[in-house]
């Protein structure tokens, strides 16, 4: 488990799923199945290079009713993001 800041609040990061070299929809399956493994409230720590994911990934949590705690593109290029297991 690490620690991660987002918005000034220390969040604990349960587990990492690195979907990069992968496609649309692969990285949000991959983040589906992985929030299955996870308690209520956990979060999960995302990593993507494929671009869609940016559009993808709000749409997923908001019809899965997760919540999407922060995307952002690191230095190497790869979408950095952060979900919080709601359902």
């Amino acid at each position: 488990m690490k620690e991660v800041e987002i918005n000034g609040q220390p969040i604990k990061v349960v587990s990492t799923v690195n979907a990069t070299g992968l496609f649309c929809p692969m990285p949000v399956v991959k983040l589906k199945l992985e929030l299955e493994k996870v308690e209520l409230n956990q979060v999960v720590e995302l990593l993507a290079d494929d671009p869609g994911i940016v559009e993808d990934l709000p749409a997923w949590c908001e019809g899965t009713n997760n919540k999407l705690l922060s995307i952002e593109r690191n230095e190497k290029g790869i979408f950095v993001a952060y979900v919080e297991k709601q359902e």
